[in-house]
């Protein structure tokens, strides 16, 4: 039987691999069928749709650092709160890359089927992000 911790260290597991850029993390935490909602900003499916979404990231920022500020979980449920921290490089929500350090929150629930996670559902400050990018 998975543990609520156990689903919480592979939540951890997934965001150090975020930041390193471990593209093969998706194939041992995701199911099949993981399926991803974020807004009309990202639809991803499946564990390749998640290595593509690692690679956007790292195709965008530099040195992309995540910092879990809260984890929380019941049942098939983990929550967490991160800030991701890097600097812009790359075009992203078209604005081209500023080579400025940008900050950015979010709120995530991943809904785990056994030892997997099979679904992510995020509210991203994309605002906030966009606003540092432009200056505004």
């Amino acid at each position: 039987m998975t543990t609520v911790e156990y689903r919480k260290n592979a939540v951890r597991r997934l965001y150090r691999a975020l930041e390193a850029g471990d593209v093969d993390v998706a194939d041992e935490l995701f199911t099949a069928d993981f399926a991803t909602s974020e807004g009309k900003h990202q639809n991803v499916r499946g564990p390749q749709g998640f290595k593509d979404a690692i690679r956007e990231v790292h195709a965008t920022h530099t040195d992309p650092s995540f910092e879990i500020l809260d984890l929380l979980g019941e049942g098939d449920d983990v929550v967490v709160r991160w800030r991701m921290t890097a600097t812009h490089t790359g075009p992203l929500m078209g604005v081209p890359a500023t080579g400025k350090r940008v900050s950015t929150e979010a709120f995530a629930l991943f809904r785990f089927v056994g030892d997997r996670i099979s679904e992510r559902h995020a509210v991203i400050d994309r605002l906030g992000l966009v606003q540092q990018l432009k200056g505004e």
